[in-house]
C-alpha cells in the first residue's frame, strides 16, 4: 500500500488542505499545535471511519467555524489506484478503482459499506499495529512486560494463531460434546428391537377386536333409527299439547286485560265530558276580561320605560354638568402654568452656563481615575518586587553562563569518551591478536613467549579495568552535569516571566509620573459640583418639558367642553319630552298613573290566571274523540278474543284424547338404552382405530430410529477421529506461533541491538528480547552482563522503546510497503536525535513509503520529501519545503 495524495476541509484546524506524497522518506515537520499530527488522524479517519482510536471524538473533527468535514485519500495497492471520499459531517461516503481509463465506483456509497469494502483491502487491526505508529506507542512498549507483549502480539499478528488455538480448543469441546450426545442417544436406544415386538403383538390385538365388533354397529343404528322415529312422533304431539295449553292461558288473561281497559276508558269518558263543561265557562269569562287587561300592561310598560330612561338621562345630565365643572377648573391650572414657564426657561439657562464652567474639570477628575484604576491592576498583576526581579535577572544570568559551561564539559567528556572507546578497542583488539598471535609479538616486534603474552595480555586487562572505571566516572559526572542541567532550563524558563515583570514595572511608572500632574482632591470637589449642577439641569428640563407638555392640552380641553355642552342639552330634550307623553296619556304626574294600574291589577292577574284555559278546551275535546274511539276498538278486539278462545279449547280436547304419557316413557327409555349401547360400541371402535394407527405410526418410527442408530454409530466414529486431528492441528499450531513468536523475537532482537547500539554510540554490546507467558522481556548487554531496564537513564529508555519498534516495523519490511512514524524523537537528546537520522537513511529506507510527522527540524536531512504545517490566524497551512533549505 501506497498513499499517493491526501485531501481534507475543515478537519480540526485545517480549512482545506492537499499534500501529496512520494516513494521515499516523506517528513511532515512543523512545530507544536500547528496541525500536523492532523494530517494523520485525517489519514486513519479517512479510511476507517467509524473505527477509529478512542482518544479520536467525533465532536472534535469538525473545525470551528468549519461548515462540513470532508476527506479524500488517493492510494496504490498491488498496481492497482484507488480513491476513498468521505464526508463526516453529512454521512456521504464512496470508493473507487481505476481500471486504466476511468473512475469506477468499488462498492455501495455509504459509510459502512465503505468501511467494510477498506477492511477487505487492508484490515484497520494490521493498519494500526503494523503499519502507523502513534505518539505514545512507545511509552506502552516501556510501562510494562505484560503491555509491551500486547504490543509484540498485535504488530507480529500473533494474536491469529492465538485465536486460531483458542477455536480449535472450542471446535474440540464442541465435537467432545457431541461424541457425549450420541453415546447417550445409543444407550437410551438400547432396547429398541424388544419395543417393535412389543408393539407389533398389541396391533394384532386390536385388528381382532375391531373385526368382532364392526358388523353389531349396523344392527344397532336400525333399531335407534326406528324407535327415534316413533319418539319423535310423540315429543311433537306433546309439544302440540302444551302449546295449546299455553296459547289458551294466554288468551284468557287477554280477555280479562281487555275487560278491565273497557271499564276504564268508559270512566274517563265520563269524566272528560264534566271537565269540558268547566274549561267552556272559563273561556268565556276570559273574552269579558280581555280589553281591561290590555289597558293594564299598556300602561305598565310605558311606567317601566319611562321610570328607566328618565333616571338614565338624568343621570348622564348630571355626569355631563361634572365633567363641565372639571375642565373648568383645568383651564384655570393652565393658565397659571403658562405664567411658570418664562420663569424655569431663566433657571434653565443660568444653570448651563455654570455647567459649562465646570465640564472641564470634571473631564480632568475622570482621566485621573481611570489612571488610577489601571495602576491598581498593574501592581496586582506584579508578582514581583524590585529587588526580586533584579534578583531573578541575575539568576538567569548566571544560569545562562552556567549552561554554556555545562555544555562545554559535556563536549570535552563526549570526546574524552571517545578516546577511552577507541583506546578498549584497540586494546581488546590487540588482546585478540596477542591470543592468536605465534612466534613474533605484534605490539613490541620481540620474540613471543607465554609469559611475556600473559605479562602484555594482564596489562592490557588492567589498562582496561582503569578505563572502565574513567567511564563511569565520566557517566556519572554526565550524569550529574545534566541534572544540573535540568534545573538550570527551569531557571531559564522564568525568563519570559522575568521581561513580563518589567514591562509591567515600566508601565506602573509611566502612570504613576502621569498621575501627579493632578490635584484630586481639587478636581473631586469640582467634579461633585458639575454632577450637582447637571442633575438640578436635568430635573428642571423635565418640569419644562412635563410643563409644555400640559400646556399643548389647552385647546383639546376647550374642544371637549363644547361637545360635554351640547350632549348635556340633548338629555334635557329627551326629559321633558317624557313628560310631554305621560300629560298626553292623560296623567299629570306618575302619582295618578301608579293609582290607575293599583286599580286594573286585579283584573290583570285573573285574565293571566284564565289565559291557558282556551287551548286546554281544545286538548279536552280531543282526548275525547280520541277515548271514545279507543273504546269501540277495544270492544271489537275482545269479540274476537272469544270467538279464538272457543276455537283452541275445542282443538285441546281433540289432541288429549290421541296421547298416553306412559307410551311416551316406554319410548323414550327405549331410545335412550339403544343411544348408550350404540355411543359405547362406536367409542370403542373409534379407540381401537385410533390404537391401530399410533401403534402403526410409532412403529414406522421405530424403524426408522432404528435406522437412524445405525447412522449415529457410524457418526460416533466418525467424530472420535475427527476429535483426534482437531488435536493434533491445535498441537501444530502451538507450536507453530512458538517457533514464529521465537524465530521473530531473536531477529526483532538482533535489529533492535544494532539500532539501539548506534543510538547509545555503542555503549551497549546489545538488546536482549526475552519470551515468557504473556510477558516479554527486554535487557541490554553491558560490559559482557546483561541488565535490565532499571539500569538506563531515561533517555537511554526513551531510545530502547524506540529502536525496539522501529526493529519490529523493520522485521515486516518485506511484508508491507508502508510505514508511519508520529513524532519518534520526544524526550531524545540532541546526539540521539542526530544519530537517529542515520538510522532512517540505513534502515527505513528498506521500507518502499515512510512518512514521518516530527517537530524536529534535524529529521529533514534524512528525508526525500520534506512538508511543513504552521498555524496562520488559527488554520493549518501546508507547504513543501525544497531540500537544504
Amino acid at each position: 500500500m501506497r498513499i499517493e495524495k491526501l485531501i481534507i476541509k475543515d478537519f480540526r484546524s485545517h480549512r482545506l488542505t492537499k499534500v501529496s506524497f512520494t516513494s521515499g522518506i516523506n517528513l511532515i515537520v512543523g512545530q507544536n499545535g500547528s496541525g500536523k499530527s492532523s494530517l494523520l488522524d485525517a489519514l486513519l479517519v479517512g479510511l476507517y471511519w467509524p473505527s477509529k482510536p478512542k482518544d479520536l471524538k467525533k465532536e472534535d473533527i469538525l473545525r470551528v467555524d468549519g461548515q462540513s468535514t470532508e476527506i479524500t485519500v488517493f492510494f496504490e495497492k498491488d498496481g492497482i489506484s484507488y480513491q476513498l471520499h468521505r464526508n463526516i459531517t453529512r454521512g456521504v461516503a464512496f470508493a473507487k478503482y481505476h481500471d486504466g481509463s476511468s473512475w469506477k465506483h468499488a462498492t455501495e456509497t455509504s459509510q459502512k459499506a465503505v468501511r467494510d469494502w477498506m477492511e477487505k483491502l487492508v484490515p484497520y487491526d494490521v493498519f494500526l499495529n503494523a503499519i502507523y505508529i502513534r505518539q505514545g506507542e512507545i511509552d506502552a512498549i516501556l510501562e510494562s512486560d505484560e503491555s509491551r507483549e500486547k504490543v509484540v502480539r498485535q504488530v507480529l499478528g500473533l494474536d491469529k494463531y492465538e485465536n486460531a488455538y483458542k477455536n480449535l480448543l472450542e471446535v474440540r469441546k464442541e465435537i467432545e460434546q457431541r461424541i457425549k450426545s450420541i453415546e447417550d442417544y445409543l444407550k437410551s436406544t438400547e432396547n429398541l428391537d424388544e419395543l417393535i415386538g412389543e408393539m407389533e403383538k398389541e396391533l394384532s390385538g386390536a385388528l381382532r377386536e375391531i373385526n368382532e365388533l364392526s358388523p353389531q354397529i349396523p344392527k344397532l343404528e336400525r333399531e335407534l333409527e326406528r324407535v327415534e322415529k316413533k319418539l319423535g312422533e310423540l315429543d311433537e304431539l306433546e309439544k302440540s299439547l302444551n302449546s295449546l295449553r299455553l296459547e289458551i292461558k294466554e288468551r284468557e288473561g287477554n280477555r280479562k286485560r281487555l275487560e278491565t281497559r273497557v271499564e276504564g276508558l268508559e270512566k274517563r269518558i265520563a269524566e272528560g265530558e264534566e271537565r269540558l263543561h268547566e274549561l267552556e265557562e272559563k273561556v268565556r269569562e276570559f273574552n269579558e276580561l280581555r280589553e281591561k287587561a290590555e289597558l293594564y300592561l299598556r300602561l305598565s310598560n310605558f311606567r317601566k320605560r319611562y321610570t328607566d330612561e328618565k333616571a338614565r338621562n338624568e343621570k348622564l345630565a348630571e355626569n355631563y354638568r361634572a365633567q363641565i365643572e372639571a375642565i373648568d377648573e383645568r383651564l384655570a391650572e393652565l393658565s397659571e402654568l403658562e405664567k411658570r414657564l418664562g420663569e424655569l426657561e431663566k433657571e434653565k439657562k443660568e444653570l448651563e452656563r455654570k455647567l459649562r464652567r465646570l465640564e472641564k474639570d470634571a473631564k480632568a477628575y475622570e482621566d485621573a481615575r481611570s489612571i488610577s484604576s489601571q495602576l491598581e491592576g498593574l501592581k496586582k498583576r506584579l508578582k514581583l518586587s524590585r529587588e526580586e526581579i533584579g534578583d531573578l535577572a541575575k539568576e538567569i544570568e548566571d544560569a545562562r553562563k552556567r549552561k554554556e559551561e555545562i555544555q562545554r564539559e559535556l563536549e570535552e567528556i563526549n570526546e574524552e569518551r571517545g578516546g577511552l572507546k577507541n583506546r578498549v578497542k584497540e586494546r581488546n583488539r590487540a588482546i585478540m591478536e596477542l591470543k592468536k598471535a605465534k612466534g613474533k609479538c605484534p605490539v613490541c616486534g620481540r620474540k613471543l613467549t607465554e609469559k611475556h603474552r600473559k605479562e602484555i595480555i594482564e596489562k592490557y586487562q588492567a589498562e582496561l579495568k582503569e578505563v572502565s572505571l574513567s567511564l563511569k566516572e565520566l557517566d556519572e559526572r554526565e550524569r550529574k552535569l545534566r541534572g544540573e542541567l535540568v534545573r538550570i532550563e527551569k531557571v531559564l524558563k522564568r525568563e519570559r516571566e522575568l521581561i513580563a515583570a518589567k514591562e509591567l514595572l515600566d508601565q506602573i511608572s509611566g502612570l504613576e509620573e502621569r498621575l501627579k500632574e493632578y490635584d484630586l482632591e481639587k478636581l473631586g470637589k469640582r467634579a461633585e459640583e458639575y454632577e450637582r449642577v447637571k442633575g438640578e439641569l436635568n430635573r428642571l428640563e423635565g418640569e419644562l418639558e412635563s410643563a409644555r407638555t400640559e400646556l399643548e392640552k389647552v385647546k383639546a380641553l376647550e374642544k371637549k367642553r363644547t361637545l360635554t355642552e351640547g350632549k348635556l342639552r340633548s338629555v334635557e330634550e329627551k326629559l321633558r319630552k317624557l313628560d310631554d307623553e305621560l300629560r298626553e296619556m292623560g296623567f299629570s304626574g306618575m302619582e295618578e298613573l301608579d293609582e290607575k294600574l293599583a286599580g286594573l291589577e286585579p283584573t290583570y292577574r285573573r285574565y293571566l290566571e284564565l289565559k291557558g284555559a282556551e287551548s286546554e278546551l281544545q286538548r279536552e275535546r280531543k282526548n275525547l274523540e280520541r277515548l271514545r274511539t279507543e273504546l269501540e276498538g277495544v270492544k271489537r278486539e275482545l269479540d274476537e278474543e272469544n270467538r279464538t278462545l272457543k276455537r283452541l279449547t275445542e282443538a285441546l280436547a281433540e289432541k288429549e284424547r290421541l296421547y298416553s304419557r306412559e307410551e311416551h316413557e316406554r319410548t323414550r327409555e327405549a331410545f335412550t338404552s339403544l343411544r348408550e349401547e350404540l355411543a359405547g360400541k362406536r367409542a370403542r371402535l373409534e379407540a381401537l382405530e385410533r390404537k391401530r394407527d399410533e401403534t402403526m405410526e410409532n412403529l414406522g418410527k421405530l424403524r426408522e430410529e432404528k435406522e437412524r442408530r445405525r447412522e449415529k454409530a457410524r457418526e460416533l466414529d466418525e467424530l472420535r477421529k475427527a476429535r483426534e486431528r482437531v488435536q493434533e492441528l491445535r498441537e501444530k499450531v502451538r507450536r507453530y506461533k512458538a517457533m514464529l513468536k521465537e524465530g521473530a523475537l531473536a531477529r526483532v532482537g538482533d535489529i533492535a541491538s544494532e539500532i539501539f547500539e548506534e543510538l547509545t554510540e555503542e555503549k551497549y554490546s546489545g538488546v536482549t528480547v526475552k519470551a515468557e507467558e504473556n510477558r516479554i522481556r527486554l535487557g541490554v548487554l553491558y560490559n559482557g552482563r546483561e541488565y535490565g531496564l532499571g539500569f538506563l537513564s531515561g533517555g537511554e529508555r526513551i531510545a530502547l522503546g524506540l529502536a525496539f519498534r522501529l526493529a519490529l516495523s523493520l522485521y515486516l519490511a518485506g511484508e508491507i510497503s508502508l510505514l508511519i512514524l508520529d513524532e519518534p524523537t520526544p524526550y531524545l537528546d540532541d546526539e540521539r536525535r542526530r544519530r537517529l537520522v542515520d538510522i532512517m537513511q540505513r534502515y527505513l529506507r528498506k521500507i518502499p513509503q515512510v512518512i514521518v510527522v516530527s517537530h524536529d527540524e534535524e529529521l529533514k536531512d534524512a528525508a526525500d520529501r520534506v512538508i511543513r504545517v504552521s498555524l496562520e490566524n488559527g488554520v493549518s497551512v501546508v507547504k513543501e519545503v525544497e531540500l537544504g533549505v
